[in-house]
């Protein structure tokens, strides 16, 4: 048996984060970080890596205050990005470091709902509220964007203080600077179970058999966090349940790009919106599909390579149909019952939670992983504990409000899928086919304390007869966890 001072498990963004500000906090601890080598089906490493603080806005967001309290820790970590990239690029050589690509352009058209509006219009509020910098652009002049006729951008907005890391060079730079630390041990593998003595943990078991016994473990392995808390049922319960936010995104190669900046869509039918982003060798970055599901995906579908291939030739640039493929890749978001991430100390001592973060996990890597370390290590946090591990589901949502959301990203599904109606009186009868759907899906759940939020309508919708009874059994289980 080895031992550590602190067993971060999780070697994706925030793992990593963690890993690296704990060694700055005290260089004395011993620290192993614990994940496969391939991280397969990781989110991180299939991220487009956005530091997306406005873009990722939404009217819902704002509306109440949990909402504002995430938004509140991106404003945060969008301030980290400079000064954290500039004391990891010190530790590495120029050839490895890692760049901050500035400039994001959000832009809307008329392939997807109502829904891309509002939230269009609530990123121009957030930003003039906060007195971010912004410019508005000429949509039909936005270099890198030629779509199809029928997919022209309405609008278009450049937000010059955000923009883009490469998230494979990102986690390539952090792994290389904690190999050279001398009391950091990175270990392939993955961590299956807890060791918990008289409310304590001692350490963890890995798939393999091996075992590490620590004072302090992390649990920052995304949508693999779920199956380490289920060995701990009575601990789970108490803890949001994390799902899997399947998404697929794309790598091009080009021979010269037009692209300088990430574009955008906001946030729309249930996904983070098209997005693209020039990569370093003419290479260029789209994404992403957003599925939610009870388990992680593993490899993309035909479906997702379709759909993702058809938003980016029609919506962003047509001429890329000459373009070279260079893969495919799949991840899978955390994503928690509520929608809201898990940060911070559990009931069990020394065991601590980074994860359920949904799209916003190696974006605020920066900030959470400082946040954690100086925790750990006696210190006062860099944010509000807004989001404990050990709660009841978050209410974002009414019944009627949960209601009419997930009705506009339904619709927004639909037309971005290119459905097609015959053009008389379904306009009126295309959303109420969806709304007679949600309405039988809500009554069957029969909650009213913990709506559930629009996004895992999926979950329960494409396997009714199964997840319906799972779902009135884990909020009947949350009861009573909370009685």
């Amino acid at each position: 048996m080895s031992t550590y001072d602190v067993v971060v498990a999780g070697n994706g963004a925030l793992g990593l984060a963690t890993a690296r500000s704990l060694t700055l906090q005290d260089p004395n601890l011993r620290i192993a970080v614990v994940g496969p080598a391939g991280r397969p089906g990781g989110a991180s490493g299939a991220a487009g890596a956005m530091l997306g603080c406005y873009g990722e806005v939404t009217a819902p967001l704002l509306r109440t205050a949990p909402g504002r309290a995430r938004h509140a820790q991106s404003v945060l970590a969008a301030r980290l990005w400079p000064s954290w990239l500039e004391g990891l690029n010190s530790a590495l050589p120029a050839e490895d470091q890692v760049r901050l690509d500035a400039g994001t352009i959000v832009f809307s058209n008329a392939k997807s709902g109502t829904i891309e509006d509002e939230n269009y219009a609530a990123i121009h509020e957030a930003v003039k509220a906060d007195e971010e910098p912004w410019e508005e652009l000429d949509p039909n002049q936005v270099p890198g964007l030629n779509p199809a006729e029928d997919c022209r951008p309405k609008r278009a907005l450049f937000l010059p203080r955000e923009g883009s890391v490469d998230a494979s060079r990102l986690l390539r730079g952090l792994t290389r600077v904690l190999e050279q630390s001398p009391r950091v041990s990175l270990i392939d593998g993955a961590v299956k179970a807890l060791d918990v003595q008289a409310g304590r943990i001692t350490g963890v078991r890995l798939e393999d058999g091996r075992t590490l016994a620590a004072a302090q473990v992390v649990l920052a392995m995304g949508v693999g966090t779920q199956a380490v808390l289920d060995e701990l049922p009575e601990l789970a319960r108490r803890i949001p349940r994390i799902f899997s936010g399947g998404g697929t995104s794309l790598l091009l190669q080009v021979p010269r790009t037009q692209l300088k900046h990430v574009v955008r869509t906001p946030n729309r039918a249930f996904a983070c919106g098209l997005h693209g982003m020039p990569r370093a060798g003419n290479q260029l970055y789209f994404g992403a599909t957003n599925i939610l599901m009870a388990r992680p995906m593993l490899r993309t579908t035909p479906a997702d390579m379709f759909f993702l291939l058809e938003c980016v030739l029609e919506q962003i640039d047509q001429d890329l149909c000459a373009a070279q493929l260079v893969g495919w890749q799949a991840g899978n978001r955390p994503v928690t019952v509520d929608t809201c991430p898990l940060i911070g100390p559990t009931s069990v001592e020394g065991l601590w939670l980074l994860t359920g973060t949904y799209r916003d996990g190696l974006f605020q890597s920066p900030l959470l992983g400082q946040h954690l370390a100086r925790r750990m290590c006696g210190q006062p946090g860099l944010i509000n504990e807004d989001f404990p591990p050990e709660r009841k589901p978050i209410a974002l949502y009414t019944l009627a409000e949960a209601r009419a959301e997930a009705l506009k990203h339904y619709l927004a599904m639909g037309w971005e899928h290119g459905i097609r109606l015959p053009k008389v009186g379904w306009h009126r009868s295309f959303p109420r086919f969806y709304q007679q759907m949600l309405d039988s899906l809500y009554e069957e759940l029969g909650e009213e304390e913990f709506v559930m939020p629009p996004e895992l309508l999926a979950i329960v919708d494409g396997h009714r007869a199964a997840m319906v009874p799972f779902f009135r059994n884990y909020y009947a289980e949350v009861r009573k966890a909370w009685a």
